[in-house]
């Protein structure tokens, strides 16, 4: 499994270097927003990143293997990575945002969201915003919902911070032999860094969600949803809870993995959601 795993990202690196990752190009507006996009599959699925306020490069070059059956378009969120900074950054600005990006990318068709972490809040308020622009959903990394109607006081300001390094982990188990010819379960550690710029953008983002309607519309999102969690319990996670509000979800556990179970079994990951868009491309 180990070498299968470094294998696959070794040929990414170099599938990558020899496409220049998808090139950077622009959706002009305010604030302009930064896009890259592989492949020319029929269906285009648009990769949402975490944060707020980090980029989408962590997510690269793993979520390029989507490109083997879509077109993959990942974008920068307001005020993150190429993307100008703005004036607001609520979480109907967001919204506005990837309405602008899937117009510009994939105009009068329906399209794949895969969403990390916030990437897949983000995901879901949008299905509920606008069902007529999704075909499906892929949540990873899910936390609990902060939308109640309630009442947001926009601060005058709020605190800044340098841009500054995280970093992402995750365990990743490897089945082994023996010497005994036994099989067993050996336990990697996994690291990825992240850039995060903090500040206004993430936290008027947060902050402003309490205001999106409660966990229980969701109900009304009818798409198909693909929800991945982990078996490690760290304390982040409500997959289970989602998987239980969406009329027609799946739920994928991957062994081992917590936060971010895309990045705990890549193999396992990508293959699962290369059928899942399959077959609900067919429908």
């Amino acid at each position: 499994m180990k070498t299968i795993r470094f294998g696959l990202l070794t040929l990414l690196v170099s599938f990558q270097v020899l496409r220049g990752y998808g090139q950077e190009r622009f959706v002009t507006g305010n604030p302009a927003l930064a896009y890259w996009q592989l492949g020319n599959k029929a269906e285009t699925v648009i990769v949402l990143h975490g944060g707020p306020a980090v980029q989408h490069e962590y997510l690269r070059p793993e979520f390029d293997a989507l490109s083997k059956v879509a077109r993959v378009v990942f974008y920068d969120q307001r005020g993150c990575g190429k993307s100008q900074r703005a004036a607001s950054y609520l979480w109907q600005d967001h919204i506005n945002d990837l309405k602008r990006i899937i117009e510009h990318v994939a105009k009068n068709k329906k399209v794949f969201l895969a969403g990390s972490s916030w990437g897949s809040t983000l995901a879901m308020i949008y299905a509920y915003k606008h069902p007529e622009d999704v075909k499906g959903l892929i949540l990873n990394g899910t936390y609990r919902w902060e939308g109640v109607e309630g009442t947001y006081q926009r601060k005058l300001k709020y605190a800044t911070y340098p841009s500054h390094q995280l970093q992402l982990y995750e365990q990743q188990i490897v089945n082994q032999v023996n010497e005994e010819g036994q099989l067993t379960e050996n336990v990697t550690h996994i690291f990825k860094s992240i850039e995060n710029v903090g500040g206004t953008v993430k936290e008027e983002t947060r902050e402003s969600f309490i205001t999106a309607p409660r966990i229980d519309s969701l109900r009304n999102v009818t798409v198909p949803v693909l929800i991945f969690n982990g078996s490690r319990d760290c304390g982040i996670d409500q997959g289970h809870i989602y998987a239980a509000l969406f009329p027609n979800a799946e739920l994928y556990t991957i062994n081992g993995a917590c936060h971010d179970p895309w990045f705990s079994n890549l193999e396992l990951f990508f293959t699962i959601c290369e059928d899942f868009i399959r077959y609900t491309s067919q429908k």
